[in-house]
Parts: C-alpha cells; structure tokens; sequence
C-alpha cells in the first residue's frame, strides 16, 4: 500500500512540473536561431536572447493569410534599446530603436510573408520578448482600425508605439501618440489623414493603465505583465481605463506618477462605424523616472538615475517629519506653544514654497532650504502673535483652516479626485475651499476637540507620511499634489493616477488607529487644564503692576509724614 502510494506521489508531481514546463513553454516558446532568423506564428510569444553588437536577425511570420489586414510587430525588453525595421537596410520611415518597438506591417495583396529585421549596438546579450499580432476583416468585412496609421509627428510612416516624456521635477509623464486610420481593404490605398472630411476623426482612443506589483519586477515578471496589456481583450481585463479620447482631443495625456513605480500604457483604438472593431497600440513600460545612461554600459543601457544629493535631503526631511509627527500626535496641545509654532509653520511654508515654484528658477535644494526658513519665520511669528496678544478666535480658525487643508486633500486624493471635472481651475479651487472650511465651521464651537483632533490627524500624518517615502509607499503626496496643483503651470491637465499597493492600504488603515490613539492620549494630558493658556505678556504685565502701584503708594513722601493729627482729606486737597 505504501509502495502504491508513493508511485501515485511520485507520478503526480512529475505531471505536475511537466505540466508547468509546458505551460511555460506555451506562453513564452523558446527561441530557437536558425541561421538568424527566428520563426514567429502569430499571436504567440517569444523571448529570445539577442546577442549584442548584432544586426543579422531576422524575425519570419510565415503562411499570412489572404484575411489578414495588417499586423502589429512588439519586441520589448527590460530597460535597454534594440532597433527593428521593416526594410534589411534601416531607414528613417521604417526603423524605430526603443525598449518598446512597434511596427505597422501593411501587406500587399499576394505577401504571404512577414520580416523585421532586428539589430542591437549593445556591448551585451538582452532577452527580449516578441510577438506579432494579425487583425483579420470580420463579420461583413468589418475592418480594424489601423494603430497610428495616421502619423503626422513622428519619425515612423506608420506609428503604433506609445511616446513617454517625464519631468522628474514634479513627477509629471506625458505620453504622446500618433493618430489611428480607419481600416481599408488589403492591397488598396489607405485613407487620407490629413484632409477636413478624412473619416479618421469618428475614432475613439480608450487609455489604460497597469500598475505593476513590485516597484523592481525581474524581467520574466515584467515580460508577463507587458503580455496582459498587448490585445484588446487582455487590455479591457487587466487594465484601468484612465480616459476616452475624441477627434477634438490632443493626442496626449499628462498624468501624476511616482518615482520607482512601474506602470504599463496602452490604448484601444475603436471604429463605431465598423461594428465596433477594435485594435490595440503598443504598450509601454515606465518607471516615473528619467531613463539615463549607466555608467559602466553603453548609452542603451537605461536605468533610474536618482539624484543623490537630493534624495539624502529628503530622507533627513522625512526622518524630523516623522519625529515631529510623533510629538505633535500625542503631546500637541499639552505643549502648547509647540502646537501653535507648527501650525503657524505650515502656511507660511507652503505659501512661499508655492511663489518660489511658480516664480523662480532655484534648485530644488535652495527651495527646501527658503521653505524651511520661512516656515520657521511664520511658526514664530504665530506663536508670537498668542505671547502678546492672546487673541483666541484668530488662533483657532488658522488651526481649523490647517486642518481643513488636509482633509480637503485627502478627499482629492481619493477616486473622487479623478473626475474630469477637477481639470478646470475654478471647479477644483472652489471644492478644495469648501472641504477646507468644513473644518472650521463644524469645529470651531469646540475649542478643545478642535486643538486635540487637528494635533492628532495632522501628527499621525506626518508619521504614516513618513513611512511611506521610506516602504515605497505613496501618500506623502497627498498635500504635494495640492501644493504643486497650485504653483507648478499645466498640473491642472495632469491625470490622478493612484497605484495604490499593500503598503498604502496598511498605512491607510493605520492613519485612523494614530488619530484616535493620539486624541486619547492628548485628552487624558489636558485633563483640567484651559483650552488655551492666558496669554503671557498680559499675565507678566498684571503680575508687575500691583506691585508697582504698591510700591509707589507706600513710599510717597506725603503717606511718610502723615500722622494722627493730618486731615483725611489732605491728599485729595493737594
């Protein structure tokens, strides 16, 4: 019976790794050179090693069919650049180097055969992943939209690649596209693009996005990732559709990303005239961050170069954050002063951080510096205000107004912060105003819930900000956003795009257990104590005072020579 057993065991999990070897070998068939070509079927998935400082591959797509329209080619890799052309000598409207290649192949009427000729200037080997997808005329001779088959921008005749450009400044990307023609039968011209009535214009774009799971994915993790946002269907399964682009719209798209988080693009060109047929561009991989050379390769080999200088100010800026945060979470209103330096700090900070953005050219390390000094400036001066004058009413309402700011931008930085409707300036000043007075209008009759909740939610914030920069997380941006909304110019175009992960939601879930916990804490340390301390200046003034007059009375020259013999009413004579 054991004997049995074990044979059962053993048979089961040979079939089992059988089974995943050709699984694995279905998805990604091995690539095989045979004097330099590699034989693609279509639809299938190829990862072959290409060998560098190369240029005699030629990938083959053999027995096309007479119902193939057209066919869209991808190569990607990782984070290095490989050139593909459809012509053996490469040319400039034929011939595309990038880490996503795509290429438009339009096929004559009696071609049967499909060839791309792929080169590397690489010092290396680079697994690269490649496929070529056909869209055949469907039912009634319904015919795909041609991706990018109206490019009036780019190099390429035809361009179905996505174009990123990031500014890591404030983390802004921009990706651009080339117009899509409508479909037209094999072997005949194609539409004109480029005239009034050209049907072009009743297209539609569907932009997607996927995030990646990991901030660094290996290259087999990236290359099944890149799979699911290559057809149609997997797009409209696996992705999150960000916008609808019309005939009016610019063929570009601005979205707020974060530095290290990868994120794949794509977009479905559909024909409403033409029952709906559908086709997909290229995908595209991105980081967030600027593609550079790295030392030690050639310049095709890219990688995230971060400034070093920078990121070791920012990580002493979120470690004072984060011990800041503690104190003001759960001591903020028994150190009262403290409380009232850091709520008058944030203001006078971020107000100036806005006008040195939108009007100067400084580093961003001068900026940070000028922040801080103003900051610490407008913290004393708020304090100072309450040393001398005690005014309660103004002390409250800035504390409200600091408080409303937050959550008015944690309210943006939710999905009700995507809405197209937040691209208009006034509607999204105007909203942000309203969540910022919320605060004050619903608190401002309850001093002491108002000083302990605004030391706790802004404290615990500043804690589970600062974890997060240090997790990879992202909700340190949600004041940078708000910030950089309202001084960096274009913003308001830039698309909300939160690739919210584990980490996020953890911190998120957190946020409320270091509010309440703080606010208990606070309450049990105020305990008897007034909402506010009288202020200091008045309270000295009126202790130096009685004294003073006491002093004054007792060593008049009148009070020492009267006697029981001086009339009561000599002083008030005199």
């Amino acid at each position: 019976m054991k004997t049995k057993w074990c044979c059962w065991w053993l048979s089961t999990a040979l079939i089992t790794i059988y089974l995943q070897c050709g699984g694995v070998t279905s998805q990604n068939a091995t690539c095989i050179l045979v004097d330099d070509e590699i034989d693609l079927p279509f639809s299938e998935h190829k990862i072959c090693h290409i060998p560098g400082n190369t240029s005699g591959i030629t990938v083959v797509v053999k027995n096309v069919s007479m119902a193939t329209q057209f066919a869209t080619f991808q190569m990607h890799t990782r984070d290095k650049s490989l050139t593909g052309s459809l012509t053996r000598a490469p040319s400039t409207g034929t011939t595309m180097s990038s880490r996503s290649v795509g290429l438009d192949w339009i096929p004559t009427y009696a071609q049967d055969t499909m060839k791309v000729y792929v080169s590397s200037e690489l010092k290396d080997g680079v697994p690269a992943l490649f496929t070529a997808l056909p869209y055949d005329a469907g039912v009634n001779n319904s015919l795909a939209p041609v991706p990018g088959g109206c490019n009036q921008v780019f190099m390429l005749e035809d361009d179905p690649t996505l174009h990123i450009n990031y500014d890591s400044g404030y983390q802004i990307t921009t990706i651009l596209f080339a117009a899509a023609n409508v479909g037209y039968p094999r072997g005949e011209f194609e539409p004109v693009c480029d005239v009034a009535d050209s049907p072009r214009y009743r297209l539609e774009y569907d932009f997607y996005v996927r995030f990646l799971p990991l901030t660094d994915p290996s290259t087999s993790e990236v290359f099944t990732e890149l799979k699911r946002m290559m057809t149609v269907e997997e797009i409209e399964k696996y992705g999150k559709k960000i916008k609808t682009f019309k005939h009016k719209d610019k063929p570009l798209i601005t979205l707020m990303t974060y530095e290290g988080h990868g994120s794949i693009y794509n977009i479905i060109v559909k024909d409403p005239m033409s029952l709906h047929r559908k086709a997909a561009y290229v995908p595209v991989l991105s980081y967030a961050c600027n593609m550079t050379p790295h030392h030690g390769y050639n310049n095709t080999d890219m990688h995230c170069q971060l400034s070093v200088t920078v990121d070791k100010g920012t990580i002493l800026v979120y470690t004072f954050a984060a011990l800041a945060g503690f104190v003001i979470c759960y001591f903020g209103h028994r150190l009262f002063f403290l409380e009232l330096f850091f709520f008058g700090a944030l203001p006078f900070g971020f107000g100036f951080h806005m006008v040195f953005v939108a009007n100067t050219s400084l580093s961003h390390i001068a900026i940070s510096v000028l922040t801080a000094l103003f900051g610490t400036i407008g913290g004393c001066a708020f304090m100072g205000s309450y040393w001398f004058f005690g005014r309660e009413m103004p002390t409250m309402l800035l504390i409200a107004l600091d408080t409303g700011l937050l959550f008015s931008s944690t309210l943006f930085f939710t999905p009700f912060g995507t809405l197209d409707v937040w691209h208009t300036t006034a509607a999204y000043g105007l909203t942000l105003m309203c969540g910022i007075l919320i605060v004050p209008v619903v608190l401002i009759l309850f001093p002491k819930w108002l000083f302990i909740l605004s030391s706790a939610f802004w404290g615990s914030y500043m804690i589970i900000a600062s974890f997060s920069y240090f997790l990879g997380g992202i909700l340190q941006f949600i004041i940078i956003n708000v910030v950089r909304r309202a001084s960096v110019p274009g913003y308001e175009a830039a698309y909300l795009v939160t690739p919210f992960r584990v980490i996020d939601y953890t911190l998120v879930a957190m946020w409320p257990l270091l509010v309440l916990t703080g606010t208990l804490i606070q309450r049990k340390l105020v305990e008897g104590r007034p909402v506010m301390p009288p202020c200091p200046y008045k309270v000295r003034k009126n202790k130096r005072r009685p004294s003073s007059d006491e002093h004054n009375a007792n060593t008049s020259p009148r009070r020492l020579e009267a006697n029981e013999n001086s009339s009561l009413l000599d002083n008030v004579i005199n």
